[in-house]
């Protein structure tokens, strides 16, 4: 068995991302009248949706894990290390501590950290 996602949001209404729609107030829609295949990017799930869904569908013994089309790194990293992997890409996952604004690392000054709670 073998688990390929496409990482759209994708619904019961709208089952494939071939009938998608931007319906969150797009002010900028394609041309064409839909979203796709051009306009899906606000659409995409995030990376913590992806890892989700891969420690889930592996919790069910599923060992062909992927990401099907509209797969960025981010989403193989997630799904490689949502299974315990170490790859690679896994030295670019976010250090939250070293963020300007929400970062708890001492060398951030508190007048740049203190915009957190502000911006």
């Amino acid at each position: 068995m073998a688990a390929l996602p496409i990482p759209y949001r994708t619904t019961k209404d709208q089952p494939t991302f071939f009938n998608l729609d931007d319906a969150n107030g797009c002010t900028c829609p394609a041309p064409h009248g839909r979203t796709f295949p051009t306009a899906l990017d606000p659409l995409y799930c995030n990376r913590y949706e992806i890892r989700d869904f891969a420690k889930k569908v592996h919790a069910l013994d599923i060992k062909y894990i992927g990401v099907c089309c509209g797969a960025a790194p981010m989403h193989i990293r997630e799904v490689a290390e949502a299974i315990g992997r170490k790859v690679p890409a896994s030295r670019y996952r976010e250090k939250m501590s070293n963020h300007f604004m929400y970062g708890t690392n001492e060398r951030i000054p508190e007048h740049i950290s203190g915009y957190g709670d502000k911006a």
